[in-house]
């Protein structure tokens, strides 16, 4: 790739919630194969650092858009911010969760869940999705996870955002595929990423996927396989949900692991009642 291309002739790459965790593995790992890099999240200066280290170690162009995607000024600041531009990948990585008992928990946050996990991921594909199927060409991923296989108490909403992405994405990749639109989705687990800072896996096997990892294996995937799943226990997870176990056994089995995981955050819940 040659840095000297115009901005219009150049291909991108745009990752949103790319500050940290998991999207900014993807943008280390894109980085790396020399890929030009849209970054999109709320924090301006963590953004602004991630760039410049990006730019610097591995001589990548890069670009900050820094939009809150819960909300339509950020989605329309995103598309103003990226006119002309080709994005080649388009990668709907930011995402957010609230755990813990459901009765207890905002409305207003998990509607800001739905908007940031649902809504913005389904309007950036729609807007790129259109330009990749002008060209005849693109790569679309979805970050899901390995608990949109079924309900899951403690994390209702959040398994529901991400039950949402898996089944939009999967009638996506067939639609988009004639159009020579590549659709994967991701299904990873438990990550090292600010998402699990509030959970203990002390008292469980579970340990978190590193998120190097997660972003290295999805990216060797995508668009060759339609639903990628890092990590040897989430696969046994995926295999036992599909064909040896009923969903409910799985949503109870799952609820099992989180009322551990979340354990002191649900005691100190309980204490503050």
């Amino acid at each position: 790739m040659t840095h000297n291309q115009s901005p219009n002739r150049q291909s991108w790459a745009l990752v949103t919630g790319a500050s940290g965790g998991i999207g900014l593995a993807y943008c280390e790992e894109l980085a790396k194969q020399q890929q030009a890099i849209i970054l999109v999240a709320r924090n301006e200066n963590k953004l602004k650092e991630v760039s410049e280290k990006l730019r610097i170690q591995y001589d990548v162009p890069t670009k900050v858009i820094a939009a809150d995607l819960s909300t339509p000024e950020g989605i329309e600041k995103v598309i103003q911010h990226t006119q002309g531009l080709n994005i080649s990948t388009l990668i709907n990585n930011a995402g957010k969760e609230e755990s813990g008992n459901f009765l207890n928990l905002a409305p207003q946050d998990m509607l800001s869940s739905i908007a940031l996990n649902c809504s913005a991921p389904l309007l950036l594909t729609h807007h790129f999705a259109n330009k990749m199927a002008k060209q005849g060409t693109g790569n679309i991923l979805f970050i899901s996870s390995i608990v949109a296989f079924q309900g899951v108490p403690l994390i209702a909403n959040y398994a529901g955002t991400k039950s949402y992405l898996l089944t939009f994405a999967e009638g996506l990749a067939r639609e988009l595929a004639p159009k020579g639109v590549k659709v994967s989705i991701a299904a990873p687990g438990f990550t090292n990423t600010n998402l699990a800072a509030e959970m203990d896996f002390s008292s469980t096997p579970i340990k978190p996927l590193d998120a190097t990892y997660v972003a290295r294996y999805t990216l060797e995937r995508l668009g060759k396989k339609r639903i990628i799943i890092p990590g040897f226990i989430n696969k046994i997870l995926y295999f036992m949900g599909k064909y040896l176990q009923s969903r409910a056994i799985n949503s109870l089995a799952f609820g099992r692991v989180f009322k551990m995981v979340l354990g002191k955050k649900l005691a100190l819940e309980k204490a503050a009642r």
